[in-house]
């Protein structure tokens, strides 16, 4: 719904998608700090406490992902499969970073159980949808 009513559609979509293109930006800027700043032997890495890290991440990039998504008043494919998309979308995401990390960024390697974590991260925000909206990202569009 737009705020005001001068809001353009386009300017309400733009409104509704900032918070997940920000989530998506903080997750892809943390994938893309050098190793050497994270040191390998740290607390936090030999509980691997990283896995939560990821889990996290891409629960709250899922979530503002389908909140987006489902409040499009179009009531299209991408608001009724919402959750589907931000999975898939989210997983590609996962798999374009950890081959970047093992690739690309400094001091970096890709791991199989972060991808892991992130595919729960973003189960995870359908479930917690789910309880904040009491409806699931999948489906028609209640009106």
């Amino acid at each position: 719904m737009p705020r005001k009513s001068a809001e353009t559609r386009g300017q309400g979509r733009w409104r509704r998608l900032q918070p997940a293109l920000w989530m998506g930006l903080a997750v892809v800027a943390l994938h893309a700090m050098p190793g050497g700043e994270l040191g390998a032997h740290d607390w936090w890495m030999n509980w691997r406490l990283d896995i939560l890290l990821h889990m996290v991440l891409f629960g709250m990039f899922g979530l503002s992902a389908l909140i987006a998504l489902r409040k499009g008043r179009d009531g299209g494919l991408a608001c009724r499969q919402a959750w589907w998309w931000v999975i898939g979308g989210g997983m590609l995401l996962a798999l374009i970073l950890e081959g970047a990390q093992g690739l690309v960024f400094p001091g970096r390697g890709s791991d199989p159980w972060d991808l892991l974590a992130d595919f729960m991260g973003l189960t995870l925000a359908g479930l917690a949808f789910r309880a904040l909206y009491l409806m699931w990202p999948v489906g028609k569009r209640p009106h």
